[in-house]
């Protein structure tokens, strides 16, 4: 015998079975990320501007030394300079084909002398600047445009771009704008 349900069981089984109405979207079986994808399309932007606005790019010219003559200017004489600046942990040695500048850049001397001794730990640019500069004012290599920079591996990077801002040029007078790197000295 089946027994029968009161009023008040059956209101409360139809409460509890009632099936709800379901949005749209949900009764299609997708999930919808179009707003999702607008806002990560917007960080990206947004990121992207950002970066390039904060980044500042610098850049060096700097050039590898050809194979070969040298293909700087002189004055015809069939010599060039190829003045050459290396950096070494107790100064700067500047040479040319005429050999190695001695200290104060006015004779060449034959031995492995420092050209710019180093004051403490510090290096003197101005130094280096002056003697490039006494380099360039001798008739015969006043045209000429190249140095040759080296460095110590062990130098620190600051100091290979020091030498190349330090020969390139004195005040507003260009010196040597057109700086070859060089593999470095052991």
């Amino acid at each position: 015998m089946a027994s029968e349900l009161t009023p008040q069981q059956r209101n409360y089984i139809r409460k509890h079975t009632k099936v709800q109405d379901l949005d749209p979207s949900e009764t299609a079986g997708e999930l919808n990320i179009v707003p999702f994808l607008d806002i990560v399309v917007n960080l990206i932007m947004f990121l992207l501007m950002t970066t390039v606005s904060v980044i500042a790019i610098a850049q060096i010219d700097a050039q590898l030394p050809s194979l070969g003559r040298s293909s700087g200017k002189n004055s015809g004489t069939g010599s060039s300079l190829n003045l050459s600046v290396t950096i070494t942990d107790n100064g700067v040695m500047v040479a040319g084909s005429g050999g190695k500048l001695a200290p104060g850049c006015q004779t060449t001397t034959v031995t492995g002398t420092i050209t710019v001794p180093k004051h403490g730990k510090e290096y003197d640019w101005a130094a280096l600047t002056k003697c490039v500069a006494q380099v360039k004012s001798v008739p015969d290599f006043s045209d000429e445009t190249q140095v040759i920079v080296t460095a110590n591996p062990m130098i620190e990077y600051i100091h290979l771009v020091n030498a190349m801002d330090a020969v390139r040029a004195q005040g507003d007078k260009e010196l040597f704008p057109d700086v070859l790197l060089s593999a470095g000295v052991r």
